[in-house]
């Protein structure tokens, strides 16, 4: 059993009412969101159907970098007010960090801890590498959290 927080509620419910029309399907949602299983509500594939998956294409290095933002994490980043653009800054970083420091970035999974600004609050983004050729190359989000998350299987990275 997980509630979310009222600040949570208010921004998914803000978002998901610019999508849906149907106010006694909206009202359903909202109802389940502020229930005690809201947390568990937003995993299920009829709200993530609502959030849609995004790319941010980055350049580094002559490599043209498409991370793409998964439905799950996009719902994550609605749910915590964290803006694509702040997840491209992080991302950015770590491409950054990786040169500075003479890590070859391969296919696999990468926990990144940082933070995107220096006041910001400390974010944990873990991706999958999936493709890296010459001049391009693919990854996908499999979830941000606040603070330190998960880092179960992955290589972890701690920007500064």
């Amino acid at each position: 059993m997980a509630i979310l927080r009222d600040d949570e509620i208010r921004r998914l419910l803000k978002f998901l009412g610019s999508i849906i029309s149907d106010k006694t399907k909206f009202a359903s949602i909202e109802d389940e969101l502020r229930g005690d299983f809201g947390q568990e509500i937003l995993r299920e594939p009829e709200i993530l159907g609502y959030f849609s998956a995004e790319i941010i294409k980055t350049v580094f290095n002559e490599i043209e970098w498409q991370l793409r933002i998964i439905p799950y994490t996009k719902m994550r980043l609605t749910q915590r007010g964290i803006n694509s653009e702040t997840l491209r800054i992080l991302f950015s970083k770590f491409l950054k960090f990786c040169e500075d420091n003479n890590l070859i970035i391969s296919k696999g999974a990468y926990t990144i801890v940082g933070k995107p600004e220096p006041r910001a609050s400390l974010l944990t983004l873990r991706i999958d590498v999936d493709e890296i050729e010459e001049f391009f190359a693919k990854a996908h989000t499999v979830t941000i959290f606040v603070g330190r998350g998960d880092t179960f299987e992955t290589e972890e990275i701690y920007l500064n």
